[in-house]
């Protein structure tokens, strides 16, 4: 479980519902993004409930899982209607980890 992550953006889809979304490696140093439900801070600690875990090269489109979610949106767990990003979150979220991994 990750539990300290340097870099965080906040984002809110149009649904209003806030996520921090983290960044942080993993023990093969590969840069993942968790995404965490800013509602829930109370019971899950100081981002919120984590929903998502991908690997940054596939939100990317660096990897040879398909392309990026820049300007798509990503549906963050199928079993919770309000958790996804919009196209305009995730340009954010894919200029959010560019910014922070070529450092």
């Amino acid at each position: 479980m990750l539990k300290h992550h340097e870099k965080i953006l906040q984002i809110m889809n149009d649904s209003n519902i806030t996520f921090n979304v983290g960044l942080n490696k993993d023990e093969k140093g590969e840069m993942l993004v968790t995404f965490y439900d800013a509602r829930y801070k109370k019971n899950f600690g100081k981002y919120g409930q984590s929903v998502a875990t991908y690997y940054a090269d596939t939100l990317l489109g660096k990897d040879d899982w398909g392309k990026s979610i820049a300007g798509v949106g990503l549906n963050l767990y199928g079993g919770v209607d309000d958790w996804y990003i919009t196209g305009s979150n995730a340009t954010d979220v894919t200029n959010f980890i560019e910014e922070n991994t070529n450092e």
